[in-house]
């Protein structure tokens, strides 16, 4: 059988890869040789900053004066759409999380940059290792200049060079095997089996129709919250539809600059000689340059930059389209001359800029060339073993450690958090979240809530939920320590706690007061724990309570009072302490040994909605069960530990109370734990010294949900949470960028870590919603399933099962299941 042959066989451009001290260099066969790197652009998308556009600029500027005369840089991003596959999780609701992205498009960028050493034209090359010497010394200035600008370089080796030339050829950055098919030219585009290649040239060289000026970046203005935000120039690659793969494909060329500005000199004076219009806007415009290279010390460069499209055959017109009239809106408007689409796409492989025509380079400087380079890149995940998934801006899982790395890095210097959000803002949701994903850690999880809003996620993992009521309150007896307990710390809280019984939450003590009372507290613990029990002393206190604690205050501050001719209102101390004695109103708070099971529990919930109201109790049960979170804190030290204070900690942000919460924002820290405090209401923390001075002082973490409500108030919000511009900025797109088509519910939040902060989404699977859900009609209809199967899991897997198959939306489907169950 004859075979056929193809009708014109595809050339590479090279002759093979060698190695010069152990790194490969790729040979052109014109004898040219490059080095490839791959690199992450160091500015990130949404950042908010204009510095870091300009500071990427600068340093482009400086890899092409680092290199000089007789070199091509080829800058190519790799824009790549991919289908989300995340790993097995052995954690219900964590498979479920990752069941619900599985498949999610989403855009890869992948950064890579081609150093090409030119060698004289029309000349037999002659190997010189002295000039690869002299290369190799210019990539390691390179290499050095990226990795202190956060690029991550990674040089390419022979393996990954022959991989990134197959993927460029196929157009295919996302298949594990790269498959090699037929490429059929066409006059305006490319074949590539089923898929079409465009290549779109951004500058016709022939008219150059570019804006008069260009930046380093530019910025959007389409809606109030992204007007003035800082974006790359070609952001909107982004955003271009239906596309299967695209590569940017920049070039700079750095020519012999003597004889560059000679032939412009010998230019302006041709174009002078003649009097016409467009010769003396030529003249014009070559006189600018001159002068730039002049004043400005640049150099003058041949610039190249395409965009090489891939996309379904049917599709490809309408992402063409996007490109062009995104372009044009730019001020650029991009050659019609696409006969050489071949040509250009093999100028697009690695290396091979030596193959651009004459007409397809212009002249320009090397700082105008460089603001058309692309600097951006996407949020990424962290690397970490302690990693808490929100996503990313696009809708995809990425991972940020909120402590470990930020704490070793210096970035935070404690793990506590604020947690700011008005009604519906999404905050409830945010911090269930959070929690959840606490819970897979070794971490124990102690809640102060006000609202019913983790009783879900506490029934699933089958912790402790603990409701104020009349007939079971909640009960402590902090002055039950045992001897090696009892320190200058303890002894402060103690004295906290009876300031709060005698005086309120917005009580404060004299100084007197707060002597007599440290007085009293020392020797209490010194007679019950180093008196000889053998002595007579019917006022050694034998049971540590507040009981005992009480007689024996009142006996002890009346001697002191008449020892030390005093004032000490004794008669409102002993009548205002007496309630909280057996017997009394309250007399079971305090005296009664807390549930000893709590101090080996890994989750709790304290709900004391029902105390909200009781200025008494409220501040009261507040500060013990942050107490029994210390003592917990002290006995699990092999354990992360979080304190997680809803709207509860009003009742104890007073003066009162200033020193205790010091003391235990200190001590969490020392015992590798954080308190979380959260709020809504924006009167809270404006003019609340407490909060200034204790909370926020001692909280190096901010999340904030969105903050629309508090614009107009925000200059005051931003102060006292030290909030840059920039970081307003990136605070106001919350929930204001177009990323919400094909996403399930999700709201975003701005987490601060130190001094700076990202915007993420906090969007979960439908099993996570219900979990999580404080609407009391979805609460009952889980609940409901709860009882019906017996445990949490098997009631929530059967009610989406329920609901799916009813074909109905949730909220039809939570009434009819809670009209079932009446």
């Amino acid at each position: 059988m004859q075979r056929t042959s193809p009708k014109t066989e595809f050339r590479m451009p090279y002759v093979g890869i060698d190695h010069f001290h152990g790194e490969a260099l790729l040979y052109g066969d014109r004898g040219d040789f490059s080095a490839i790197f791959k690199l992450r652009n160091p500015v990130t998308q949404y950042g908010a900053d204009p510095e870091p556009y300009t500071a990427y600029h600068n340093l482009l500027l400086n890899t092409i004066k680092i290199l000089g005369e007789g070199y091509i840089i080829q800058k190519q991003d790799v824009f790549s759409r991919m289908q989300f596959q995340s790993e097995v999780a052995s954690e219900f609701l964590q498979q479920k999380y990752a069941e619900h992205f599985k498949g999610r498009e989403y855009t890869q960028i992948t950064t890579y940059l081609t150093i090409t050493k030119l060698v004289k034209r029309n000349a037999f090359y002659v190997h010189d290792p002295k000039a690869l010497a002299e290369f190799t010394q210019q990539l390691d200035k390179l290499f050095d200049l990226m990795q202190g600008a956060g690029m991550m370089p990674e040089r390419l080796n022979e393996k990954q060079i022959h991989q990134l030339v197959s993927r460029i050829l196929t157009m295919d950055f996302t298949s594990e095997n790269i498959v090699l098919d037929n490429i059929a030219a066409g006059d305006t585009e490319l074949k590539l089996g089923d898929r079409a290649l465009r290549n779109i040239s951004l500058i016709n060289t022939d008219v150059i129709d570019l804006p008069e000026t260009v930046s380093t970046y530019t910025q959007r203005q389409e809606s109030r919250n992204l007007r003035d935000f800082p974006v790359d120039n070609l952001f909107f690659l982004h955003h271009v539809p239906d596309y299967s793969c695209i590569i940017y494909n920049q070039l700079i060329e750095i020519p012999g600059q003597q004889q560059t500005l000679n032939k412009l000199e010998l230019k302006r004076k041709r174009h002078s000689g003649v009097p016409d219009p467009a010769n003396l806007i030529c003249v014009e415009d070559i006189d600018k340059l001159l002068v730039d290279v002049a004043r400005e010390n640049q150099l003058l460069v041949h610039a190249h930059f395409n965009i090489l499209l891939c996309a379904d055959h049917k599709k490809i017109g309408k992402a063409a389209n996007f490109i062009e009239a995104s372009l044009f809106q730019l001020g650029i408007i991009p050659s019609r001359n696409a006969y050489n689409q071949l040509e250009l796409f093999r100028t697009a492989l690695p290396g091979n800029g030596v193959e651009i025509k004459k007409y397809d380079w212009f002249l320009t400087t090397s700082d105008a060339a460089i603001c058309l380079l692309f600097k951006e890149a996407l949020q990424t995940e962290e690397n970490s073993d302690f990693l808490i998934r929100f996503t990313d801006r696009q809708g995809i899982p990425i991972g940020i450690d909120p402590a470990d790395v930020p704490m070793r890095t210096g970035r935070i210097n404690n793990r506590s958090k604020f947690t700011l959000g008005p009604s519906g803002s999404g905050k409830s949701f945010f911090m269930n979240a959070l929690v959840e994903q606490y819970c897979r850690y070794n971490m124990d999880v102690v809640i102060v809530d006000t609202g019913d809003s983790y009783s879900g996620l506490c029934s699933y993992y089958k912790g402790k939920y603990i409701t104020y009521t009349e007939e079971k309150p909640i009960s402590m007896n902090p002055f039950a320590l045992s001897r090696k307990e009892f320190n200058l710390e303890k002894k402060d809280f103690l004295k906290t706690l009876i300031a709060l019984l005698w005086k309120g939450a917005d009580g404060q003590l004299t100084q007197i007061e707060d002597t007599v009372l440290s007085n009293v507290l020392s020797s209490y613990y010194y007679e019950h724990f180093w008196l000889d029990p053998g002595e007579q002393n019917p006022k050694r206190p034998e049971k540590l309570d507040f009981d005992s604690f009480y007689t024996y205050s009142v006996d002890r501050i009346r001697n002191i009072t008449e020892q030390e001719s005093i004032s000490f209102d004794l008669d409102e101390y002993r009548y205002v302490l007496r309630k909280f004695h057996t017997g009394q109103e309250f007399g079971t708070v305090l005296n009664e040994t807390a549930d000893s099971s709590l101090f080996t529990e890994k989750f709790i919930v304290f709900e004391i909605d029902n105390l909200k109201e009781n200025k008494v109790l409220f501040p009261i049960v507040t500060l013990i069960i942050m107490d029994v979170f210390l003592q917990k804190m002290r006995h699990r030290k092999d354990r992360r530990k979080a304190l997680i204070v809803e709207e509860a900690w009003k009742a104890i942000a007073s003066p009162l109370m200033a020193s205790y919460l010091l003391y235990l924002y200190k001590t969490v820290r020392k015992f590798w734990g954080e308190v979380v405090v959260v709020t809504q209401e924006l009167g809270d923390i404006l003019g609340n010294p407490i909060v200034k001075d204790s909370i926020l002082a001692n909280s190096d973490t901010i999340c904030l949900l969105d903050q629309s409500k508090f614009r107009e108030n925000y200059d005051a919000i931003a102060k006292l949470l030290s909030i840059t511009e920039t970081e307003q900025r990136k605070i106001f797109t919350i929930n204001q960028l177009e990323n919400k088509e094909k996403r399930g519910r999700f709201k975003e939040v701005y987490i601060r870590r130190g001094t700076t902060g990202e915007v993420y989404g906090v969007e979960v699977s439908i099993y996570q919603y219900l979990c999580y859900t404080t609407e009391k009609p979805e609460k009952s209809a889980v609940e409901s399933y709860v009882r019906k199967q017996g445990n949490y899991r098997d009631g929530l897997t059967a009610f989406v099962e329920d609901l799916k198959s009813s074909g109905l939306q949730l909220g039809e489907f939570v009434t009819q299941v809670n009209k079932a169950s009446l």
